[in-house]
């Protein structure tokens, strides 16, 4: 849950109130965490959430591309876009640079787990880090101990952050908006 909110709060504070989703499946129960954190987030800033775009999807770029698809062809007005994973916000930043949608100049995007990928995609992906590997490591030292009665040390918390990268840029500001739209009357 901490992660969906660091996530949420990541967007708020860099100005992004009209944001989209792109969960993963509604039957992991990480997926449910992270999701419910952000839409917490959003709700304690007076967002209704309930107008929030958001397509479940499988955790795969194949997945992501298909949704920020879907996100585009419904026409939903969004400064930001925040995907329940890597993968999926790889896939969809795939189909933006197609669509021919610049990030995070037109939309910023934030993703989940910091995987290496993350680093190395284009623009690089702003992401919620997870230690995965001081989590595997304290998993298996966990293992080792009740397998062979050892007595290795085990920690049970992580910190978890935000390491902001290129797909992350400021929304725009409220004078900014205002001005749009008044030039549209």
């Amino acid at each position: 849950m901490l992660g969906g909110r660091l996530a949420a709060r990541t967007l708020l504070d860099y100005k992004h109130r009209d944001i989209a989703v792109i969960a993963g499946p509604a039957a992991l129960a990480d997926n449910v965490a992270r999701i419910d954190g952000f839409m917490r987030e959003l709700e304690a800033e007076g967002i209704d959430t309930r107008k929030v775009w958001m397509m479940e999807s499988d955790f795969s770029p194949q997945g992501g591309w298909s949704a920020a698809k879907a996100l585009i062809d419904s026409g939903t007005k969004c400064t930001a876009l925040f995907c329940a994973n890597d993968e999926m916000a790889v896939g969809a930043l795939a189909y933006f640079q197609e669509a021919g949608i610049s990030v995070p100049r037109d939309l910023s995007v934030i993703g989940y787990d910091d995987t290496p990928s993350a680093a190395f995609s284009a623009p690089r992906l702003t992401s919620v880090h997870m230690p995965w590997r001081e989590m595997t490591l304290n998993g298996l030292n966990a293992l080792l101990n009740r397998c062979y009665d050892l007595h290795r040390p085990v920690t049970r918390t992580f910190p978890v952050s935000v390491t902001l990268r290129a797909s992350l840029a400021k929304g725009p500001s409220e004078s900014a908006a205002g001005r749009t739209r008044s030039r549209k009357k």
